[in-house]
């Protein structure tokens, strides 16, 4: 078996635990972070498909939604 170092000499090798340890909060910091992004959405589909999704929006979604297309129809 090949004797693994790391890129640093004199560093630590995290063990598996470690590494899953800070998988996990890496996980959750990722999540805690969603919200805080824009929703990135690409439209090259038929209508009927994108009246579909509306189904699964959410209120605030949704209130977002309106006032784009408020704002545009007034434009």
């Amino acid at each position: 078996m090949k004797r693994k170092t790391a890129h640093e000499p004199k560093a630590k090798v995290m063990s598996a635990a470690d590494v899953w340890d800070d998988a996990q909060q890496l996980g959750q910091l990722l999540r805690e972070n969603l919200p805080k992004t824009d929703p990135v959405v690409k439209l090259q589909i038929p209508l009927s498909v994108l009246l579909s999704a509306l189904d699964n929006f959410n209120k605030d979604e949704l209130v977002i939604l309106r006032k784009r297309v408020e704002e545009r129809l007034a434009a």
